[in-house]
């Protein structure tokens, strides 16, 4: 383990220097000379002063770790790091490790709730930095232009301070707020200070797309049970809803980012109901299917008024349901949407997939 040198420490070279510079003549008293170096130094508000967890906290982490089962349970999650937090509230490094599994496990109302606690506790202990440093490094994500603010506002007035050097690093490695220019002086502040230690990526990485919805695709078209299928699919998306809740939030990410994450959920949602509808009519409730049937077709006339991309997916999905229950009529009329869509937004790629699913309707109707 590293040891962070103790901010201090220029404050002690600097009394020395004092004292060598009075005139040769001035007499000072042994005590005198004892007094200034032996003078307590102001502290960061923290018992700790390491660059790293000391080796308690992390022997307290390892007995704690365990496989996450599932990433959407905050609560479960989270407890660890909130019991390691009572254990040792004066240990900086806990309050980060807290910190950053709420970043990891939380969405926004769990977000908003560590920032609100953390500018509290930053009123309550005025004379203690360690606290304003947390309040700043609490909106990392969700506001992270005040985040660098308040770091460094913190760091101007004490430049040994290496977690706000690491944060400032973290942030200005990131995607959207790259600037490499200012993350390698950040880097460097803080490996001297630190060295040896890692910095981490900032945004974590995000856990990949549920696969429950392909997996129960697969099970459908090899006849598994409806009630199974129904259940697998509904989970999956519910996952992929967490995985959005994720992303929106944080600064992290682009409007871009955000929009595409929101039309894949809703085009696995459309996914979903399709097997919804197809597990109902295998376990022989039809009234179910064809009340999941009118509320998907609400569902896409919301669509075609916003012209999304998402339209077009849940056209061909209505068509191809109505032709499997035997409801040509209905089949026909969303072919003739899809050809007004393309009328309104020509795409020969999508003529051509209208053109094979006519072709494939009609062929089933013979």
């Amino acid at each position: 383990m590293t040891t962070r040198p103790l901010p201090g420490s220029r404050r002690v070279s600097l009394k020395l220097s004092a004292i060598l510079s009075l005139p040769r003549f001035t007499p000072i008293p042994i005590s005198f000379l004892l007094l200034i170096l032996l003078a307590p130094i102001p502290a960061w508000g923290t018992d700790s002063a390491v660059c790293e967890p000391s080796p308690e906290i992390r022997a307290e982490l390892a007995k704690a770790a365990r496989v996450v089962s599932n990433p959407s349970d905050f609560d479960q999650n989270i407890a660890p790091y909130q019991a390691l937090r009572e254990r040792y509230p004066n240990d900086l490094t806990v309050h980060e490790l807290y910190q950053d599994a709420v970043q990891r496990y939380g969405i926004e109302g769990h977000l908003r709730k560590v920032t609100e606690e953390y500018q509290v506790l930053s009123m309550q202990h005025s004379d203690k930095m360690m606290y304003d440093y947390l309040y700043g490094r609490s909106l990392l994500g969700r506001n992270t232009p005040a985040a660098i603010q308040q770091i460094g506002k913190i760091l101007a007035e004490h430049p040994d301070f290496a977690p706000g050097h690491a944060s400032l690093a973290e942030i200005y490695a990131s995607t959207t707020f790259r600037d490499a220019e200012k993350e390698k002086i950040e880097r460097l502040r803080f490996l001297a200070l630190c060295p040896g230690s890692v910095l981490q990526q900032r945004p974590s990485a995000l856990p990949a797309p549920s696969s429950l919805v392909d997996q129960a695709e697969r099970l459908l078209a090899g006849n598994g049970d409806p009630d199974r299928i129904a259940g697998m699919a509904l989970q999956g998306v519910r996952d992929d809803e967490w995985h959005l809740q994720r992303i929106r939030p944080f600064d992290w990410y682009s409007v871009a980012e955000k929009f595409q994450a929101q039309r894949e959920l809703q085009a696995k949602y459309w996914r979903v109901w399709s097997l919804q509808v197809r597990c109902d009519r295998r376990a022989g409730r039809p009234e179910q299917a064809a009340a999941l049937l009118a509320q998907m077709e609400q569902r896409a006339t919301s669509l075609e008024r916003t012209s999304d991309a998402v339209y077009w997916d849940a056209l061909t999905t209505l068509a191809r349901l109505y032709e499997e229950g035997n409801q040509r009529d209905s089949a026909d009329r969303k072919l003739e949407s899809m050809r007004q869509f393309l009328d309104r937004h020509p795409d020969p790629q999508r003529m051509a997939e209208l053109e094979t699913l006519r072709n494939q309707i009609a062929a089933q109707a013979r």
